[in-house]
């Protein structure tokens, strides 16, 4: 297996790293510039692909809470959520490999440069040990060619014949001693590459229907954000760790939400906010208090005419005034 690349980068080269990654690979992407300990730092596109990435120099600085919200924010914008790091545990990521963690993919930036380039990672390492993926339905026929029952090819490789018949019906996931083994009995490759590109989220209701979630702390002006989302019928979640504070939406309408809730808002939020909606697909929505000027190509409303507004059709025609 490749080992890591042995030089130590810092977090904003790390960033800069991949994002030059993506874009020689022909990806749309954008970097957040805003200090490190938002849950994303790079939004990305091309074709079928759409990335929300998380960079970290060690992959325990990324914790569950930041994970949560990159998983929630992909899964809201159809993307696929990744952490690129460097270290785990006091040793340099694998790049031969992904390593399963808090619910998402993690890599190292040469395992990133991999897959772009046609040759993804084979192991997924997890919690509890090393993985690898087969396919189930090339052991089979290899094995019907071969002439061989499921209980030979079971005791040629040393596992039970029930478990053969597991892979061949669809159990994917095996250690890399077995699928080396069957491999080799078979005589063909059968293991399938672990492709972060096109990992799915686990988290599907993020929004969790017309309520916001659970446990989240609300107060001041989110929270009378998120009361008059509710009212209009908007399904509505409240973020602590993204550089934007709300997403929002209902069918068709996807919003990512900027809460501007002090006179001093970064307007760098706003920015980049702009750009992973345009890169995403989402629509893009400022509320903010009189008197804040917000760049002119962003729509932008004050929480007075939003609570003027009636339901999800008049949001559609705030967002094109």
């Amino acid at each position: 297996m490749l080992k890591g690349r042995g030089v130590a980068m810092r977090h904003e080269q790390l960033m800069e790293e991949a994002n030059r990654l993506l874009e020689k690979h022909g990806f749309k992407s954008a970097v957040n510039r805003l200090p490190s300990e938002t849950c994303l730092d790079i939004v990305a596109s091309s074709g079928p692909h759409s990335l929300v990435i998380k960079t970290a120099r060690n992959l325990e600085d990324v914790d569950r809470e930041h994970a949560e919200e990159l998983c929630a924010i992909s899964s809201w914008a159809g993307a696929s959520p990744i952490v690129l790091a460097e270290r785990f545990r006091g040793e340099e990521l694998d790049d031969d490999a992904v390593y399963l963690r808090n619910g998402t993919y993690a890599l190292s930036i040469g395992a990133l440069e991999r897959t772009l380039e046609g040759d993804p990672p084979i192991v997924e390492v997890g919690p509890i040990g090393c993985f690898v993926y087969i396919n189930g339905e090339t052991v089979r026929k290899r094995r019907e060619e071969l002439g061989l029952s499921a209980g030979e090819l079971a005791r040629l490789v040393g596992v039970s014949r029930m478990t053969i018949y597991s892979y061949e019906r669809g159990r994917r996931r095996t250690t890399p001693s077995v699928a080396y083994r069957l491999e080799y009995v078979l005589g063909i490759p059968i293991v399938v590459p672990v492709n972060p590109l096109s990992a799915e989220t686990k988290h599907k209701d993020v929004l969790g229907g017309e309520r916001v979630r659970e446990g989240q702390p609300l107060e001041g002006f989110l929270k009378t954000v998120i009361e008059v989302m509710r009212k209009l019928r908007l399904a509505a979640r409240a973020l602590t760790r993204a550089p934007f504070e709300m997403m929002a939406g209902r069918g068709r309408i996807r919003l990512a939400v900027n809460i501007v809730c002090r006179e001093d808002y970064e307007k760098a939020r706003i920015e980049f906010t702009k750009k992973f909606a345009e890169i995403t697909g989402l629509k893009h929505l400022v509320v903010k208090p009189e008197g804040y000027e917000c760049p002119e190509d962003v729509p932008s409303v004050g929480i007075e005419e939003l609570k003027s507004a009636r339901g999800p059709k008049d949001i559609v025609r705030l967002l094109t005034t």
